[in-house]
């Protein structure tokens, strides 16, 4: 653990915008062997929301805010999610076994909380606390992308991008009719899930901060690869700036 790096923080600017990806990685610390698993499977939705943290930066950069972005693998230990929720590490997702998370002791899950979870979130206390001191209240974006078909399901999910929101709908629905202006998609209201259920680490962080504020849902095969993610870059940072204005 001692080389391993649980977050990267990077400005790309001074506008109060500050842009956050807890599911942005699938690493893991070579001492966990891969909690069992091999190579493919960890470069599925399982280990990580697949092109999110491109999608993150992408908005930074665009937006000239602050990027925060989680450096590993969701399972390990979930950033998302209290301590405490029973998924939290894991012992399946999506029906696959995660064979390293089997059979934890209580001192091996407190472990990781100590190692991973409880330090991730002081990092993110502390970037959120730096840009409010130097720019005043940032306007947030949370960035999270999600599997277009779950193991076992009948039909893809339908959505093209979902807003995920709680404490602050009006800025949801601003970019939900930004969306719908200027695409065909069809755009989740609190879809494929749903913040008012849990969205951990904004329920955290942000709302108690009183921080107005947005939940981004992407479909995954959308920001597959390069020209996907400038593209909904794109088209989201011009809805942030609708937002904001």
């Amino acid at each position: 653990m001692s080389n391993f790096e649980l977050a990267h923080l990077e400005k790309f600017g001074a506008a109060p915008i500050f842009v956050f990806c807890d599911h942005a990685s699938n690493a893991m610390p070579a001492a966990l062997n891969c909690l069992g698993l091999p190579e493919d499977i960890l470069k599925t939705h399982i280990a990580w929301d697949i092109g999110a943290g491109a999608l993150a930066a992408g908005l930074a950069q665009r937006l000239q805010g602050t990027l925060f972005r989680c450096e590993f693998s969701r399972l390990i230990i979930d950033p998302n999610r209290a301590i405490g929720t029973q998924d939290i590490i894991p012992s399946t997702s999506d029906q696959i076994p995660i064979p390293g998370n089997q059979m934890l002791s209580d001192e091996d899950c407190k472990a990781r909380i100590d190692t991973f979870h409880i330090p991730y979130h002081d990092l993110l206390d502390a970037a959120l606390d730096d840009i409010i001191a130097s720019s005043g209240e940032p306007f947030v974006i949370s960035v999270h992308s999600f599997t277009n078909r779950l193991m076992g399901a009948a039909e893809d999910r339908p959505w093209s991008v979902g807003l995920l929101w709680r404490e602050d709908e009006p800025s949801a629905r601003q970019m939900i009719n930004h969306l719908e202006r200027e695409t065909d998609w069809r755009i989740g209201d609190n879809e494929p899930y749903d913040a008012r259920q849990f969205n951990y680490s904004v329920d955290r962080h942000i709302g108690p901060r009183s921080l107005s504020h947005i939940t981004l849902e992407a479909r995954q095969d959308l920001i597959s690869d390069n020209e996907g993610v400038a593209e909904m870059a794109d088209l989201l940072a011009a809805g942030v700036r609708k937002i904001v204005s």
